[in-house]
């Protein structure tokens, strides 16, 4: 077994459970749609949320060719899955057990952590790329990662409504931008 396997088994473990979260979260929002008022923005940004877990794990193959791996490496590796993790489990409410009435007081108060998390994965994962890969800083994939860490500060910390929903559309174009040259298609 090579060290990159050996490693990946954390890595993949933890964005298991972090799919299997938002997932989880989904189901429980269907589960209580009846006596929850429903608010869209905590569903879109659960989505991005899985299209980044996704994009993730089909980008774990790219390190398989990093010959030299460190505790620093690894640790920056694994955080990365662990922001994942976060951003999932705060974007929406988890579990039945007290699911709250409204879902956009939720988003405005607790789920809005989870945008957090995820301009928290821009930052990491550019420090990821110039660390692991020698990336430049400036570069068209980090611009279009400072854009939508920018949309996402925007969401975490914006009071009004509008700005939220235009960041949050803003983020949506520039993922698909970001994960389009982020992903190799073919290994």
């Amino acid at each position: 077994m090579s060290v990159f396997e050996f490693l990946s088994v954390a890595v993949s473990f933890v964005l298991g459970l972090a799919v299997t979260l938002v997932l989880s979260s989904l189901l429980a929002a269907f589960r209580n749609r009846r006596r929850t008022s429903m608010d869209w923005m905590p569903f879109v940004w659960a989505a991005y949320v899985l299209v980044y877990q996704f994009q993730y794990w089909w980008a774990m193959w790219e390190l398989e060719a990093l010959s030299h791996w460190t505790v620093a490496t690894f640790g920056l590796v694994l955080a990365i899955a662990a922001v994942l993790f976060l951003a999932g489990g705060l974007v929406l409410p988890s579990g039945s057990a007290d699911y709250p009435d409204d879902l956009r007081t939720y988003f405005d108060e607790d789920g809005k952590w989870g945008v957090g998390a995820l301009a928290l994965y821009g930052i990491v994962a550019i420090l990821g790329n110039v660390t692991l890969f020698g990336s430049k800083l400036l570069s068209p994939l980090h611009y279009l990662l400072m854009g939508e860490t920018a949309c996402a500060l925007a969401v975490l910390m914006g009071r009004d409504r509008r700005l939220r929903i235009a960041a949050t559309v803003m983020f949506g174009v520039l993922t698909c931008f970001s994960v389009i040259r982020a992903t190799t298609f073919s290994y």
